[in-house]
């Protein structure tokens, strides 16, 4: 991996990235990659901060943040087999989901680094959502 570091607070992913979402036929099945940026705000009051999102996005975070000032956007990473021919309809194509992960991230490159090492894809490998299976 290209050992640059990307952490911009005015744009969550970095602009050779065409795209936040993947497909690739594996084994008979097709594996779908989605990536959503959540711009991070430091926590507030703590009764508040228990039950937000962030909350729950903290918990799932695949390392804790030890930086608070570097963090500008959470990156949540969701990867499941779908069956793509089920386009039409979106409850159909959800409810074909399995193997259903997701995985929280403070860094773009520990993300891309972890999507490198775990499934072979990089960042030129990303396509928007309407060039893929996945009903929008």
């Amino acid at each position: 991996m290209n050992k640059k570091k990307y952490n911009n607070p005015y744009h969550p992913f970095p602009y050779e990235m065409k795209g936040q979402f993947f497909e690739r036929l594996e084994e008979n099945k097709t594996r779908f990659i989605e990536i959503y940026s959540i711009e991070y705000a430091k926590p507030w009051d703590d009764d508040e901060w228990e039950f937000s999102l962030y909350s729950l996005y903290i918990d799932q975070l695949i390392k804790p943040i030890i930086d608070e000032e570097e963090v500008f956007f959470l990156y949540k990473l969701r990867t499941y087999y779908a069956d793509p021919a089920l386009t039409d309809n979106n409850n159909a194509f959800n409810q074909s989901i399995t193997s259903f992960e997701q995985y929280v991230f403070s860094n773009f490159d520990e993300l891309l680094e972890y999507i490198e090492q775990r499934w072979r894809i990089g960042l030129s490998d990303f396509v928007p959502i309407n060039k893929t299976h996945i009903p929008y």
